[in-house]
């Protein structure tokens, strides 16, 4: 693949490719049901300790920090329901990943442009209620412990100011400081929210390195007690239980962060795993982007001399 510059490599197998191509659809599945058991969680412990380290200095601000952050969030994280993760890798040809996402037979690395954005696919007649979905965009994770204590300082050290802004903008609105439903909150919170969610999505166990993950992360804000919105959270059986999930698709005109029109995903290129097929996988898979709408992409093949 000569020119990878800007893309993300989303790992998948035959059948895979051939419904993303054809639905122009990409699945984020709620971060309980991935393959490390401490998404989210690792972040939010990371967090949870340095928080009372600091706090432990004497500063009041965070001792008080600390101590709302104890009585507003579960010990496990947040709910199942609140973070969705597309994930792919910043290298188009990695064993780790071919063995283990790619399937048993021949499989695929989709190229997607990470600065192209993506919109929630919901059907037509959904209902939000009192949701809000927010969108992050493609971001590195951080294995790394040194990485992950940035991650998490950075956080810490902004929120005074951020939360001085949020009590300052509150009171101006005629609202309580520290409100509980996040639905009603303006840009302060959202400001402080995009921190804080970095720190719980982007941290990752070393253990996954090989993986070179980056992350695309969907967030669905719901009031405590309020159902999943129908008509945008979908559900599929997986060896890890009944897993919640969002379609992704190409972002059109209209903005937002839900469209009920499936839009072009930024397909760039296609690598096709350690294969014995040789110019004829190749061949195939430029016939199959040529009649899904996606002529222009590039197709390459591993390099790694892998008989799989």
């Amino acid at each position: 693949m000569p020119d990878v510059d800007g893309l993300v490599w989303h790992y998948t197998d035959g059948p895979g490719l051939i419904s993303i191509l054809t639905n122009d659809v990409l699945w984020a599945t709620a971060s309980g049901f991935l393959n490390d058991q401490q998404e989210v969680g690792l972040g939010l412990g990371l967090l949870r300790r340095r928080l009372s380290e600091v706090a432990g200095s004497g500063d009041p601000f965070y001792a008080q920090l600390q101590r709302r952050l104890d009585e507003a969030t579960p010990r496990q994280g947040p709910s199942a329901g609140t973070f969705f993760i597309l994930s792919a890798s910043t290298h188009w040809d990695s064993l780790a990943m071919w063995r283990c996402y790619g399937g048993a037979g021949e499989s695929y690395a989709i190229g997607l442009d990470a600065t192209s954005p993506l919109q929630v696919l919901a059907d037509a007649d959904h209902d939000l209620g009192g949701t809000v979905v927010r969108q992050r965009e493609w971001d590195p994770v951080r294995y790394e412990p040194a990485a992950q204590r940035q991650l998490i300082d950075a956080v810490l050290e902004g929120l005074p100011d951020a939360t001085h802004d949020l009590e300052a903008w509150a009171v101006s609105h005629g609202r309580p400081a520290m409100p509980s439903g996040i639905p009603e909150l303006g840009t302060p919170i959202g400001d402080l929210m995009d921190d804080v969610e970095q720190a719980l999505l982007l941290i990752k166990h070393q253990g996954f390195l090989d993986e070179r993950e980056a992350r695309h992360s969907t967030v669905l804000y719901r009031r405590e007690g309020e159902p999943a919105p129908v008509g945008v959270v979908r559900y599929r059986a997986t060896a890890y239980g009944v897993a919640p999930y969002v379609w992704l698709t190409g972002a059109g005109d209209g903005g937002g962060p839900t469209t009920t029109t499936p839009g072009r995903l930024p397909v760039r290129a296609v690598a096709i795993s350690p294969s014995p097929n040789g110019a004829a996988a190749e061949e195939s898979l430029a016939d199959l982007l040529a009649s899904t709408g996606h002529a222009d992409v590039e197709v390459g093949r591993s390099r790694i001399p892998f008989r799989g």
